[in-house]
């Protein structure tokens, strides 16, 4: 994992070397804001590399290095109260000529959390079931991630622009207590896409979208002990088996076991300029998902294997009026995902090996998760691609049914959840020095079925009730439904310096209080500070 980091840290460095030999050869960036940039034009952030062709800019660059301190009990049940995270990112835009567009990114962060417990993938709620500790052994745990980012569009002919991107992801995760688990994750997601007008005031495009993302997990105890430790094989709800870690099972010991996940998708859109001030942007994505748990050999068990289907939709309405830029986005998604356990016997061959034979799969997972969001943003007094104030107002709300089952048994879960945010920042420009001020509001609360446990059938008697995690049952709920008002500022303060470099340095506090919660504490404070550098 050291020699890892050293690695990405030299990529990082080179990556910085290389955008800043860029911006030597282009004196133009001012006072430009890379977000500002980023965001004003939405086939810059689309599936669709061949939105690239929209940049306002002949190029523009950002490095920054980042440390961040969070404290609080007001925490998910995989997360901790008490972390320290660092990273280092460059990200670039770079016009090559007038038809050709180049985008680069690397971000490279090491997180370290005390006191964590829970799950033990990285992203539990990318998976279609959880692995999580059944009685709490809370320890320090440390997560590296590496993110490189290349994409390209190209004008090929009369009108018709060509794109690709390809976004991949490498991380190391463990936990440094019994009982110990290793995570390796390697995420590669690719598009190839093309765009073409139709008529002067409406274009379309379309892509190909494939991504394949494999997190390895092996758990191990550290020496010999007595001590027996279970995990709980959380099918949804913190409902499901209780595993004896061992030489046999999902946790089986110093058995790297691969979560595989594919995705096949593409995307549609459509850009129309309704008047030469007015641009609405739409695009739609239809994804399939299917993947497994295990190793897929014949003498190596595949437990469990998943599939589902997403849809998105992330619509932009812009409106240029003289230096101001008014934007209304709207993202929806929705994913269905089934999760079959596989029923399996090792049957001893022959020569004296044991061979895997399959009889059949129970479901026992299905779950619809959905999100709704609005945002609207006010860019005021922009000059150079720098507005003078930003104002923001935003409201999410989420979804998520789900049903757990082990027969006869089976729990239903239901859990909404929504958010309002407001904020609002102030650039302020003296000579070669900038200052911003920002300030921000979130309001949010929610509420559902944490848990309804039934039967399909009346259970024989010599049956018994599945294992159950209600702890951190509770926990999630709460942090996702409770009410809660959070308020944020941030400091910074730029300069130009030689060859229209610009330096910054900014400082980020957000604090969090949650009312009439019982399992989790009921603050949170966030603390960020960043030096970086636009050219």
């Amino acid at each position: 994992m050291i020699q890892q980091s050293k690695i990405q840290i030299l990529l990082l460095l080179w990556a910085i070397a290389g955008t800043a030999n860029l911006a030597a050869q282009n004196r133009d960036k001012a006072w430009k804001d890379f977000r500002f940039v980023k965001n004003s034009e939405a086939g810059l952030t689309g599936y669709n590399a061949a939105g690239l062709k929209a940049l306002p800019v002949g190029q523009l660059s950002v490095a920054e290095i980042s440390a961040t301190k969070d404290n609080g009990g007001f925490v998910n049940y995989y997360q901790s109260g008490n972390a320290i995270s660092y990273g280092a990112q460059t990200e670039s835009f770079y016009r090559l000529s007038p038809g050709v567009v180049f985008y680069g990114k690397i971000d490279y962060n090491h997180f370290a959390g005390k006191n964590m417990s829970g799950s033990a993938f990285i992203d539990p709620y990318g998976n279609p079931f959880d692995i999580v500790e059944y009685e709490e052994h809370p320890g320090e745990k440390k997560l590296e991630t590496c993110n490189l980012t290349g994409a390209v569009s190209a004008d090929v002919y009369n009108g018709l622009t060509l794109g690709g991107k390809v976004d991949y992801t490498a991380a190391n995760y463990a936990k440094e207590k019994d009982l110990r688990h290793k995570n390796k994750l390697l995420d590669i997601a690719a598009t190839a896409g093309l765009s073409y007008p139709i008529t002067p005031a409406v274009e379309a495009g379309a892509n190909y979208y494939y991504r394949r993302s494999v997190e390895g997990v092996e758990f191990g105890s550290y020496g010999t002990t007595d001590r027996q430790f279970y995990s709980l094989i959380a099918y949804g709800a913190f409902y499901g088996t209780a595993e004896p870690f061992g030489n046999v099972g999902y946790t089986k010991d110093n058995e790297e076991k691969p979560m595989v996940s594919d995705y096949h998708g593409a995307s549609i859109q459509l850009n129309i300029r309704i008047s030469p001030a007015l641009v609405w942007h739409n695009e739609v994505t239809g994804k399939v998902r299917n993947g497994y748990y295990g190793k897929k050999a014949p003498y190596t068990i595949v437990y469990a294997d998943h599939d589902g289907h997403l849809w998105e939709y992330n619509g932009t309405l812009s409106l240029r009026n003289g230096k101001n830029l008014h934007q209304l986005k709207v993202t929806a998604d929705r994913e269905d995902l089934k999760n079959y356990e596989r029923i399996y016997r090792t049957e001893q061959q022959p020569n004296g090996s044991n061979k895997v034979v399959y009889y059949g799969s129970l479901k026992t997972t299905n779950r619809r998760v959905q999100h709704l969001n609005a945002e609207y943003t006010a860019n005021l007094g922009i000059e150079d691609f720098n507005p003078a104030w930003t104002l923001k107002a935003a409201l999410n709300h989420s979804g998520r049914e789900q049903y757990a089952s082990v027969y006869p048994y089976y729990r239903r879960q239901d859990i909404r959840a929504t958010t309002l945010n407001l904020s609002a920042a102030r650039n302020i420009v003296k000579n070669k020095a900038m200052y911003t001020l920002h300030a921000g509001a979130t309001y949010g609360s929610g509420g559902g079925t944490p848990q309804a446990d039934q039967t399909y059938v009346e259970p024989a008697a010599a049956q018994s009730a599945p294992a159950s995690a209600e702890r951190y049952l509770n926990q999630e709920y709460e942090y996702l439904t409770a009410d809660r008002f959070a308020g944020e500022a941030t400091l910074k303060y730029s300069r130009i310096f030689d060859a229209n470099i610009k330096g910054h340095i900014s400082v980020n506090y957000m604090f969090t209080a949650a009312s009439d919660v019982a399992y989790i504490g009921s603050t949170h404070h966030r603390l960020r500070l960043a030096i970086g550098c636009t050219f």
